[in-house]
């Protein structure tokens, strides 16, 4: 935490995309990981940066979560950061078969632990984008509906992660119910904003 903080306060970023150890076999192997593991942090701090919290850390449920109070300008702010940093996690890309080394073991059970978080945040924000979907105007419509695109189409790499998760021993009860929701709730979204796109939609027809 507090070496996220420390590259959070700096204005240079944190890189080794150029990074290669080449000491031997392993060491070329281990060099994508370590320029993608890399990668992560410094989207991690980014976003800590970007934000002025860690959604790693911040309150998450239906009662006090960060997310699920948030207005809708805050809202359309904070969730591409989400999905910014929730993307640099899964491209890290830790395979089953690659864990059989001691660092990349230590890396996936930090990386689970954040995907969980995330994922509970992530989780909140769309809730309460949702929520208040009907009753945007047009421009942040369009923005929501985007963004409920993408939180979709991360479900199935989520759920991925989370397969492997459980592939090599993760306790089942620590993985969250990924279930989709049905393809109806995307049609009736883009119904909605084609609706406002021909100034049709009225807000009394979606209560």
């Amino acid at each position: 935490q507090r070496f996220i903080q420390y590259m959070a306060s700096r204005t240079t970023s944190f890189t080794l995309q150029g990074f290669l150890d080449k000491s031997g076999v392993q060491g070329y192997d281990m060099s994508t990981f370590v320029r993608r593991y890399a990668n992560y942090l410094n989207e991690k701090a980014w976003s800590y940066r970007e934000m002025g919290y860690d959604f790693c850390r911040c309150k998450r449920g239906k009662e006090d979560g960060v997310l699920r109070a948030m207005d809708s300008t805050k809202l359309l702010k904070a969730l591409p950061v989400l999905q910014k940093q929730t993307d640099a996690l899964l491209e890290v890309d830790i395979k089953s078969t690659e864990l059989s080394n001691g660092v990349i073991n230590c890396a996936f059970v930090l990386l689970f632990k954040d995907l969980i978080r995330l994922f509970a945040c992530y989780n909140d924000g769309v809730i309460n984008l949702l929520e208040k979907y009907f009753d945007m105007p047009k421009k942040e419509c369009k923005a929501a509906l985007d963004i409920y695109k993408r939180f979709v189409t991360r479900m199935d790499r989520v759920s991925e992660f989370m397969k492997t998760a459980e592939d090599v021993g993760f306790d089942k009860e620590d993985i969250p119910d990924l279930s989709k929701a049905p393809n109806s709730l995307l049609d009736a979204l883009e119904n909605h904003y084609q609706a406002l796109e021909k100034g049709k939609a009225t807000t009394a027809s979606h209560k």
